[in-house]
């Protein structure tokens, strides 16, 4: 049951521990008390180079895709970029190393570790000033209210990217079975409709597993506020956080009701063996044919993404409506690393990362003519594209995936199969998402550290395996419930609900 994840848990909550190697100083290195530099005053005196981390799988162009990039950079700005691509399955456990050790990255999205964590320990710097002199065109686009999300206490530390960042949860599977069973994924609204379209494909598929997790998580989040801790859910807000009362998930009923029927349908053979050690996303094991679906976060235009990233039709089940969470806008979040020895490059690289369509274009989709081609105009004032004839996700030296962790796709192209006003599509799911009561509220951890290291492993050891079936709930929950417990996890939820009510307070 010991996978990748999990130990990268251990690591993370490890370090929060740690004495912070750098401080909070929102004077970070980088005041300029001229207040903005003009536009000719952008470029570094001697070509600087700067190593940024990217989560997603390796990609046989890249090399030839940065070296695009560069020379617009170098143009522009004097700076040049080192890409190194880190797989999503290693991504929490690699870039908290080099956190750790200061070396290797300037630039990177921090994903499923807590901003608060990564800031609290000095392992990247505040924002404040380097946005104020370099980086109002980033401010602008993306606009001052997520600009927000990333402030810890007093100071910036991230700014979020430009995607959808509400979510619904569902179910992707591939369009040929569904249609060859009728089974209606349009209307499939709960989990006992979904059991059913299930059922039918183990019945008559043989060789095909119903349910497969990507990477050992079967289901994330199934519509609670997990008030920042994605991974570990010590201490949230349930029914799409509509009260701000912090519980133990683990001790709900909803939770309990849940991993029962997981456990379930482990048992009658719906969701795969050994699930908790699979290495595979859900897409891989779709496009081999081995697999019917798997569960996802949805959003406008998921099943045209996926279909497009594994060449094999997927359609989707939406069964909880979009809601949004601080944590959502969190989840991923540009930073520079406290072991920058460039702070002020990196903002203006990272300035131009948000505000540049055609450096976004390459980041995302590659080269024109030979990772895409134009197939008409977007409302955005960019194009419509597709994939060259013969290529697909498959074989292509560069495809398009992770857009959503890059800095700001929206004014980037628009794939075919989407509206040509696609991006406004996602602002509008956005804006009208079931909003948390708690939106805006940070968790500032420190005071529990102890404890939220302790808790941590002991989710680590059990949840995973609960979520997907492997461990029967009743004879694990107890045990699971009583080191919880002994672990803290009641000291964690008291000093959540009391920095909520705080907030509360203070925002009305």
């Amino acid at each position: 049951m010991k996978r990748i994840l999990s130990c990268a848990l251990v690591i993370i909550t490890a370090l929060s521990i740690l004495v912070a190697c750098g401080g909070k100083d929102s004077g970070s290195g980088a005041k300029n008390d001229s207040g903005p530099v003009a536009e000719g005053d952008l470029k570094e005196k001697e070509l600087v180079k700067l190593n940024v981390v990217m989560m997603g799988n390796n990609k046989k162009d890249t090399a030839e895709v940065v070296e695009a990039v560069n020379e617009i950079t170098r143009e522009k700005l004097n700076v040049e970029m080192d890409l190194t691509y880190i797989s999503y399955g290693n991504y929490v456990q690699q870039t908290t190393m080099m956190l750790a050790s200061g070396k290797g990255v300037d630039l990177l999205p921090i994903y499923m570790t807590p901003l608060a964590t990564v800031a609290n320990n000095g392992q990247i710097i505040p924002l404040n000033d380097l946005l104020e002199n370099y980086g109002q065109d980033l401010v602008k686009e993306i606009g001052p209210e997520y600009i927000e999300s990333g402030r810890i206490g007093d100071d910036i530390y991230g700014i979020t990217t430009g995607r959808d960042l509400a979510k619904a949860y569902g179910f992707q599977m591939r369009k040929d079975l569904a249609d060859k069973y009728n089974i209606d994924y349009a209307n499939i609204k709960t989990l006992d409709q979904l059991e059913e379209a299930l059922t039918t494909i183990r019945e008559n598929e043989p060789n095909v597993i119903p349910v497969v997790p990507s990477n050992g998580e079967l289901v994330r989040n199934w519509g609670w506020d997990t008030l920042g801790d994605d991974m570990t859910n010590l201490g949230v807000l349930m029914d799409f956080g509509k009260e701000l009362k912090v519980v133990n998930l683990y001790e709900t009923e909803f939770y309990r009701d849940f991993v029962t029927r997981t456990h379930k349908w482990y048992q009658s053979g719906l969701i795969m063996k050994d699930a908790i050690n699979n290495t595979e996303s859900a897409g891989t094991l779709m496009k081999a044919g081995s697999a019917f679906g798997g569960f996802a976060n949805l959003k406008p235009g998921f099943a045209v993404q996926e279909t497009r990233n594994w060449n094999t039709e997927i359609v989707v089940s939406e069964i909880i409506p979009p809601y949004t969470t601080t944590s959502d806008v969190q989840m991923a979040t540009w930073t520079i690393s406290s072991g920058s020895e460039h702070p002020e490059a990196a903002m203006k690289l990272l300035n131009l990362m948000y505000t540049d369509p055609e450096i976004v274009n390459l980041l995302i989709y590659g080269i024109q003519d030979k990772h895409y081609v134009t197939v008409g105009d977007a409302a955005n004032g960019q194009s419509m594209i597709d994939f060259p004839e013969g290529v697909n996700g498959g074989n292509s030296g560069y495809p398009p995936t992770s857009g959503w962790v890059w800095t700001n796709q929206t004014i980037g192209h628009v794939w075919k199969g989407n509206p040509a006003d696609y991006w406004e599509v996602q602002k509008e799911f956005n804006n009208t998402a079931t909003r948390s009561a708690a939106y805006g509220f940070t968790f500032d951890s420190s005071r529990v550290r102890n404890q939220m290291t302790a808790a941590s492993n002991v989710v680590a050891k059990y949840h995973e395996a609960l979520m997907c079936g492997v461990l029967d709930p009743e004879t694990t929950l107890p045990i699971f419930q009583k080191e919880l417990k002994d672990a803290g996890i009641d000291d964690i939820i008291a000093e959540k609900q009391s920095q909520l009510d705080k907030w509360a307070a203070n925002n009305k």
